[in-house]
């Protein structure tokens, strides 16, 4: 009896044994497939429809870019909000200093210029990838788009950036760069993180009806005539986001030049003033509080200023911070 107990002891002790394994090896192979379907999903092409400098280009991505330029601040962190440092080989012309969450990331890709580069130095990295202000894509400041497709690079241009720009546009060119890269999952996180911050932001203030919004004039420069955000573009919709009564929204484009009477005659309760280049903000808030035409309107008297950054008020993920901050400067009692 006693060797029929041991043998049935051994036969459990293996049977077990065998089924631990064949366990462990079934999962094992379940894991490396679930990391083969990743790695070799089928990409799916995507096709875009441009027209830059009246040509009109049909580009397609076979596949997902390996070796991307940006040529804009705004896009360059895009692609940082999306992860895609390590496919980055290049960047150029920023207009502020790198979003603080970026730095790292921005340090390990090569600056190329700190306006546009050359063709040449663009072309010597080997982009697959290009995309900024339409402004780069002409032969005049860096190369246009045919040439660029001619080596073998596909030029993008986001949507938000034209005069139709908004904030729903800067979601579209997030899932567009999502398809494109391959990386959509990280874009709609991108997508819902922003909104959610938004809508936050927003609901301190509450319901504000047209008639209670503070009437806001955006200054972008100039000084014989001022240049301005006007109704059209994302610039305009991210005022309109942050609840604030653009004394230009009527004019349909992003920016516009405009008359000092127009400025007075529409007497603003807050100016914003974009900062970036060689005029700085300080320099330009004391132009406008020593204009003598400025003096008896509203924004002037009280001295009521709001900067933003030329990057916060471009298209893309540092939009959030910018209705922060105009938000908290129209309407401080709802901070307190």
């Amino acid at each position: 009896m006693k060797k029929i107990s041991l043998l049935l002891v051994f036969v459990l002790i293996f049977s077990f044994t065998g089924c631990t394994k064949d366990e462990t090896t079934k999962a094992v192979n379940e894991d490396v497939k679930i990391e083969e379907t990743k790695e070799t999903r089928e990409y799916e092409p995507i096709t875009f429809n441009y027209e830059i400098y009246g040509e009109n280009y049909e580009i397609t991505f076979e596949k997902a870019p390996e070796r991307a330029v940006t040529l804009s601040q705004f896009m360059t962190e895009m692609l940082l909000a999306l992860g895609l440092e390590d496919k980055m080989v290049g960047t150029a012309f920023m207009d502020n200093e790198i979003y603080p969450e970026f730095k790292e990331a921005y340090e390990s890709i090569p600056v190329l210029s700190d306006k546009y580069p050359s063709k040449e130095v663009l072309f010597s990295v080997g982009p697959d990838f290009v995309s900024g202000w339409e402004s780069a894509f002409n032969e005049k400041r860096v190369a246009s788009a045919t040439d660029m497709m001619d080596n073998g690079i596909n030029p993008y241009l986001a949507t938000s950036i034209g005069g139709s720009g908004s904030l729903e546009g800067v979601y579209k060119d997030f899932r567009d760069l999502g398809k494109i890269f391959a990386v959509e999952e990280k874009a709609e996180e991108v997508i819902k993180k922003m909104k959610t911050e938004i809508k936050g932001i927003q609901d301190k203030i509450g319901d504000i009806s047209e008639e209670e919004m503070v009437k806001v004039f955006v200054y972008d420069s100039g000084e014989k005539e001022p240049f301005v955000v006007a109704g059209g573009g994302i610039s305009g919709d991210i005022i309109r986001q942050s609840k604030g009564k653009n004394i230009f929204d009527h004019i349909n484009k992003g920016y516009a030049t405009v008359s000092w009477e127009e400025v007075v005659e529409k007497n603003p309760e807050v100016i914003v003033i974009v900062d970036y280049g060689d005029t700085d903000y300080d320099a330009k808030l004391n132009f406008l509080k020593e204009h003598p035409a400025l003096q008896h309107i509203k924004a002037i008297k009280e001295e009521r200023f709001v900067k933003v950054s030329l990057a916060d008020m471009s298209p893309g993920i540092r939009n959030t911070k910018a209705i922060e901050e105009l938000v908290k400067g129209f309407y401080p009692e709802k901070f307190e």
